[in-house]
C-alpha cells in the first residue's frame, strides 16, 4: 500500500482508468456473446418444435 501511495496521483488514476476500461470491455463482449447464445437456441428451439 506504502508503494501505491508513492506513486504520483495521475499514474495511479491512470492505471485505475485503464482496469475499469478492460473489465467494461469484457463486459459488453460478455454480453454479446450471450445474447447471441440465446438468440441461436431460440432458433434451434423453434426449428426442433416445428417438426
Amino acid at each position: 500500500m506504502s508503494d501505491l501511495l508513492q506513486k504520483d496521483l495521475g499514474s495511479t488514476l491512470l492505471s485505475i482508468t485503464v482496469l475499469l476500461g478492460w473489465l467494461g470491455i469484457a463486459f459488453v463482449l460478455l454480453r454479446i456473446l450471450t445474447i447471441s447464445i440465446k438468440r441461436i437456441l431460440e432458433a434451434v428451439f423453434k426449428l426442433s418444435n416445428k417438426k
